[in-house]
């Protein structure tokens, strides 16, 4: 996936093990996953952060007793970073992951990468330029399960795949949102911020070349003018096809179909007592002080089980395989096999694939490349949706033929 890396980069002068020294551009909602795995994670460091807003990092350097900066750009000019993690707004992925390769560092960049495909060319052309490696962030690829469905496909004994069925069904629309978040032109609404995760999945099990898509958007949340639900079909120039779906206006929760387990492997009610609609935006401050968010910065997410991203279903020639709480199910002639699948790395997986990388001199996976192909299928949602018609793909990119090895 794109060129091997061949740029130096530099261990940590306290630990010779710590390869990454992270500066984190964000101190928002992402920024309660990110942190917990740069604390824990076996070669990456925690150096810095960035954000405009004084309280944020204020806060940060309280908790971490690192330095915070304003901007991305007094960030990078520390000889102390070596990587860049990017968690500002999606609008803004390109602009910071560009000003982030201009200096020499590595980036992590939320998804979607960007979301223009004009700002993916640029994103990578300057990492080109420059040496350096960007991992697509964020990616449900690195889930311990999917990552086990992708193995057993590699392996072929149930043969080619037939088709994959994806569902999710949440309340995104009515959790705390800020503008941004809401706004499609600013790379909101669920098909830039969600689409993103049940693409990767389905482009990683499905082999990774989608040839078109053919797609539904709605905007039914009267108070939210931002798409709020889509259905797709995505073809696969192996003949294979992905329905895929999701809706986030919050009447029904799809754990109701994963045994109550949601997406970080945390067990919930799925039938919890309804609340009031949310009917606006809030500030970034006010949504930051809200509990959910100051105690994930400090606990991070709890995790029991195995993470589900939705139902998703991959039917095989021979078998289908689907999610159990505490691995997989495989259905084929003998029956129905459960098998174990190892803890889930959760984000400190981003964290492991490069620093692997680096270590040994390779190209990381999954890339920028990676990146613009599943902004692309994105795209094609929303193209499709505005004008009927099915949308052909042009810069899709193939899945590895084996899948990721862990740490």
């Amino acid at each position: 996936m794109g060129r091997i890396c061949s740029a130096p980069w530099s261990m940590s002068h306290d630990n010779p093990q710590i390869l990454l020294r992270v500066g984190l551009a964000g101190l928002g909602a992402a920024s309660t996953q990110i942190l917990p795995a740069l604390s824990t994670c076996n070669g990456a460091t925690l150096t810095a952060a960035a954000d405009l807003r004084p309280e944020a990092r204020a806060d940060f350097v309280r908790r971490y007793k690192l330095p915070a900066f304003e901007s991305i750009e007094e960030m990078c000019r520390s000889p102390e970073i070596n990587a860049v993690w990017i968690a500002t707004p999606n609008h803004l992925h390109a602009a910071h992951s560009i000003v982030a390769a201009q200096h020499g560092k590595h980036v992590f960049c939320e998804k979607p990468i960007a979301i223009t495909l004009e700002e993916c060319d640029r994103m990578i052309a300057a990492a080109d330029l420059a040496g350096v490696q960007i991992v697509a962030a964020h990616s449900k690829i690195f889930d311990a399960p999917i990552e086990a469905i992708r193995r057993i496909i590699t392996e072929g004994r149930l043969g080619k795949i037939v088709q994959i069925d994806s569902l999710m069904f949440n309340d995104w629309l009515q959790r705390p949102r800020v503008a941004e978040e809401v706004d499609t032109a600013r790379g909101g609404g669920v098909v830039f911020r969600q689409a993103p995760h049940l693409i990767d999945i389905l482009r990683y099990l499905g082999g990774g070349m989608v040839r078109s898509v053919r797609a539904a958007t709605g905007r039914w949340d009267p108070h939210f003018d931002t798409e709020g639900n889509f259905c797709a079909l995505l073809f696969f120039e192996s003949g294979a096809v992905a329905n895929v779906g999701f809706n986030g206006y919050g009447h029904f929760d799809v754990t109701e179909l994963t045994w109550g387990i949601g997406v970080y492997g945390d067990v919930k009610n799925p039938r919890k007592a309804p609340h009031a609609r949310r009917t606006d935006v809030m500030t970034q401050a006010d949504k930051m002080a809200m509990p959910a968010f100051s105690s994930a910065r400090d606990a991070g997410m709890p995790t029991k089980k195995m993470p589900f991203f939705g139902l998703t279903i991959v039917s095989c020639e021979r078998g289908v395989i689907r999610q159990s709480p505490d691995g997989l199910y495989i259905y084929d002639e003998d029956g129905c096999t459960e098998v174990p699948v190892p803890p889930n790395p959760e984000r400190a997986a981003e964290l492991f694939a490069l620093r692997d990388a680096l270590r040994d001199h390779k190209s990381v996976f999954p890339d920028a490349q990676w990146g613009a192909a599943t902004l692309e299928a994105c795209l094609a949602i929303l193209e499709s949706a505005r004008s009927g018609k099915e949308v052909a793909l042009t810069r899709q990119v193939p899945s590895p033929r084996q899948a990721n090895d862990g740490t």
